[in-house]
């Protein structure tokens, strides 16, 4: 009896032994082993800072004045955001957590740059606990063991100081204090196919209605506030209108973690979207005219993304890297006469999905004059027009004087040349109009005809040029008419110009662009459409006068409705431009109101360098 008894209860044993080893060989061989290899880390990593007062303090449950009760409705359920990690703004990130947290995510994922560029991958991700004011932020043990199955890398030590996630920790913890969490950063040099890789692990591992994905991105740097806006202008839009074509450009400190955040929100069909704060460090602190930050938020939902693609450009007057410009370059890079206005990290060029300017001279084989030689003689090797490829430049208009300056085997090489090296141009040479002088390309989808007309020794055939336009206008969204013309040194634009701008804007014609005055010339918006006489000299060396160093920088942002100018006064010195100062700027603008015809709504917008121009584009 005792016997079966003691028989009995060692086949019990027995059997729960047998039970709990198939168990284990399950998780062990089953497509569902999300244990397999995995070992907890021990890192702890710590917040940003330790103060809960820095962070807001505690949580008033009483309080619901922050909170937005839309957002928390089913239909409204927020799936993704963007929030920037600058902490000058941490009250509006404090807000952005704070009108979430009634939907209490159960994971809590955010996509950083890594800053500092470090560890031994181009994607990490950590699979520590944060340590924050409010509490430890405990990682989410489940989607670690999956990003390790996954093939995903994590590493340490390059979060112990990455100040995109340890800034906004305190926040999720904060607001969702029983979240579990996971971050991953990535560089900027990373390739499409790692984004690529955590794209789809996000759309394939994550429960997407108990989780919440951000992207930590701060926007402009380093820039003045108005460039940030010129550049923010086209984020957001590329952003909201899931642009990747536009997204891969875009000035911030991470395009690629927007890019996967994106990816990841198309994949799920969240792509509504709402912008729920956008600020610049420049005016929060009233420096404007210095190197600034700026900042966006915004929030997703389910749905389609409902904004059109916008396009932008940045022109620019005369560049002339021949005679004296050409002798300062020697032994040089172009850097020599851009990197002032470059700013750091290149930044003002950056983010501009079409960069121009008025090439004076041909693009000869190594820079070669040929015969007959004349007083104003300019030629450029394709090397040194290569070089400008780093500061975005991609198209240049040739309709101009100096364009037949080596003979028609000039203008054979110019456009060999620059076909090679993958720019875009068009114009022929003084006053004719032919095949050369239109150039069409496509940006985001949207189609823009780029017209070259010169008329400096003889004018051109108007209504040859009315017919392009018409044409040009019928069959792209957008015309724009770069025009070399009116009097040398003239700031004040003349009757023919003004009459010859009109007629091609009633042909269709987007907005005009002209130069060769080598002096800034006044503006005019005639129909809603912006016609700039001239925007003086770029880079010249014509240093005999203040005026002839005096230039304009425009940038032109169109939306389906709307055109958005932006005006960069530039100050050259000895062929180096750069931005005005704030004392230089204001006594610019008030004379280039003076050489202006426009109405006293326009003046005072060309005071804050900003003009909103409705009803512009198709």
């Amino acid at each position: 009896m005792k016997e079966s008894v003691l028989y009995k209860l060692a086949l019990g044993i027995l059997t729960v032994l047998m039970i709990a080893q198939v168990f284990w060989l399950f998780l062990l061989f089953s497509g569902k082993n999300i244990l397999k290899n995995y070992s907890k880390s021990n890192a702890l990593h710590k917040s940003y800072s330790s103060s809960q007062e820095f962070y807001g303090g505690e949580i008033n449950n009483q309080d619901q004045s922050s909170v937005d009760q839309s957002l928390v409705s089913d239909e409204n359920h927020i799936y993704g955001g963007i929030v920037p990690h600058h902490l000058l703004v941490k009250d509006f990130i404090d807000s952005f957590f704070s009108k979430l947290k009634e939907q209490q995510y159960k994971t809590v994922i955010i996509i950083s740059p890594n800053h500092f560029s470090v560890g031994n991958s181009n994607l990490l991700f950590s699979e520590a606990d944060w340590e924050t004011p409010f509490g430890k932020l405990v990682a989410d043990d489940m989607l670690v063991a999956k990003a390790k199955q996954y093939g995903l890398i994590s590493e340490e030590e390059p979060f112990a100081r990455e100040h995109g996630i340890s800034g906004l920790t305190p926040f999720v913890k904060k607001y969702f204090p029983e979240s579990k969490f996971i971050p991953f950063i990535i560089k900027n040099n990373a390739t499409e196919e790692d984004v690529a890789k955590l794209t789809d692990f996000l759309t394939k591992n994550v429960d997407t209605s108990n989780t919440l994905v951000l992207a930590s991105v701060d926007f402009s740097h380093y820039q003045p506030t108005i460039v940030a806006d010129f550049h923010d202008l086209k984020s957001i839009n590329a952003i909201q209108s899931f642009d990747k074509e536009g997204l891969v450009r875009v000035e911030v400190d991470s395009p690629l973690s927007l890019i996967t955040l994106n990816n990841y929100l198309e994949n799920i069909g969240a792509q509504d979207s709402s912008l729920i704060y956008s600020t610049n460090s420049g005016r929060l602190i009233n420096k404007e005219n210095e190197p600034t930050t700026s900042h966006n938020f915004l929030y997703f939902k389910k749905g389609e993304s409902f904004i059109a693609t916008n396009v932008n450009f940045l022109f620019f007057g005369d560049m002339m890297l021949d005679r004296n410009v050409g002798d300062k370059l020697k032994g040089k890079k172009v850097d020599y006469l851009l990197e002032g206005l470059a700013g750091e990290e290149n930044r003002f060029f950056s983010g501009v999905d079409i960069i121009s300017a008025n090439l004076e001279g041909a693009v000869t084989d190594k820079g070669a004059h040929y015969s007959p030689v004349n007083s104003y003689d300019f030629a450029f090797s394709p090397e040194r027009i290569e070089e400008l490829k780093k500061y975005g430049f991609n198209y240049f208009t040739l309709a101009n004087n100096h364009f037949s300056d080596q003979g028609q085997k000039g203008v054979v090489e110019t456009r060999k040349n620059l076909s090679s090296l993958g720019f875009n141009y068009s114009g022929s040479t003084d006053a004719q109009i032919d095949e050369y002088s239109r150039k069409d390309i496509i940006i985001s989808d949207r189609k823009i005809a780029m017209v070259g007309f010169s008329m400096v020794y003889q004018d051109f055939d108007l209504e040859k040029a009315k017919q392009m336009v018409k044409d040009a206008s019928t069959e792209n969204d957008l015309v724009i008419v770069n025009i070399h013309w009116g009097v040398e040194y003239q700031h004040q634009f003349n009757k023919h110009q003004q009459e010859i701008g009109r007629v091609l804007v009633d042909s269709g014609a987007s907005a005009i662009i002209g130069h060769h005055p080598h002096v800034v010339q006044g503006m005019e918006i005639y129909k809603e459409r912006p016609i700039l006489y001239s925007l003086g000299n770029f880079i010249f060396d014509q240093y005999f006068s203040a005026d002839t160093q005096e230039g304009l920088a425009i940038g032109l942002n169109f939306s389906k409705s709307t055109t958005t100018m932006f005006i960069f006064p530039l100050k050259s010195e000895k062929s180096a431009p750069r931005l005005m100062t704030t004392k230089e700027k204001e006594v610019f603008l008030n004379k280039f109101i003076s050489w202006s015809e426009v109405e006293e709504d326009i003046k005072a917008q060309i005071t804050n360098q900003q003009i909103n121009i409705l009803q512009i584009a198709k």
